[in-house]
């Protein structure tokens, strides 16, 4: 089980909502979102994954889901997520910063701000559908409404699940060197399975909002935008599930409960 340290947690929690409220967002990503930046360095979030004898918190895989994910959820602006992972690559931040990571690492990382920012569009539809009337009563009272919330949330809790599976799976057996180890395969699973869902998650986010969630005041296009085109980035869907099926194909059918288990 994936267990990210509470304090991290709560602190991130705290921070993220206190700074990132979706009457915030217009703000915070004006300029890049340098202030928002400046603040995740102040308190140390660029240095989660920074051995503590070097100055850094010292944490773990999971901690840094916590961190990718609320940055999805949240539509934090800036890199942190990737300023962020690069010392557990190896790297120091200043070598790697805001560049391109590896693609098995980028994939993981993307896996995490995928699922955050579904958790982001089923909290921003079901507090609209609670608030928008017709016929006089909320949207949301509607069987039709409640049945596509519903189907919302399902995907994005497939997509949270499928990431922490992946981190989980990296914090056990590390960062993946070739397709044979469990990592890969979870990290190949949660890539594919979230930018597979890109699709269903922002057609009914924008479908319940009435398809007028690009207008400013809705703020969807803060979650909709970064989830297509994290979708395609480290690889689209197809291209992790033609991996995932040579990779099947080659180990043969023996193998394949073991790796599902593993």
């Amino acid at each position: 089980m994936m267990r990210a340290d509470p304090l991290l947690v709560e602190t991130v929690e705290r921070m993220f909502a206190e700074n990132l409220a979706p009457d915030m967002l217009d703000e915070a990503h004006r300029n890049g979102g340098e202030q928002f930046m400046a603040l995740a360095r102040e308190m140390g979030l660029d240095a989660v994954m920074v051995p503590q004898e070097q100055g850094g918190y010292g944490g773990g895989w999971p901690d840094a889901f916590v961190i990718a994910e609320a940055c999805g959820r949240y539509a934090a602006p800036g890199d942190l997520p990737e300023i962020m992972i690069w010392p557990a690559l190896g790297a120091a931040v200043e070598e790697g910063g805001s560049a391109a990571l590896p693609r098995l690492a980028g994939a993981l990382l993307r896996s995490a701000q995928m699922a955050g920012a579904a958790q982001g569009l089923v909290e921003r539809s079901v507090a609209y559908c609670g608030e928008r009337e017709q016929f006089g009563r909320p949207i949301a009272k509607f069987q039709a409404v409640q049945q596509q919330l519903a189907e919302l949330a399902g995907y994005a809790a497939c997509m949270q699940a499928a990431s922490q599976q992946a981190f989980a799976a990296v914090q056990k057996h590390g960062m993946p060197e070739s397709a044979d180890s469990p990592a890969w395969l979870a990290i190949a699973v949660a890539k594919c399975r979230c930018s597979e869902l890109v699709h269903p998650v922002t057609q009914i986010a924008h479908g319940v909002h009435g398809a007028i969630g690009f207008t400013e005041e809705m703020g969807l296009q803060y979650f909709s935008l970064p989830l297509w085109s994290w979708r395609a980035e480290y690889g689209r869907d197809t291209d992790w599930a033609e991996a995932v099926g040579r990779r099947a194909i080659a180990a043969g059918p023996a193998a394949a409960w073991a790796a599902i288990t593993a």
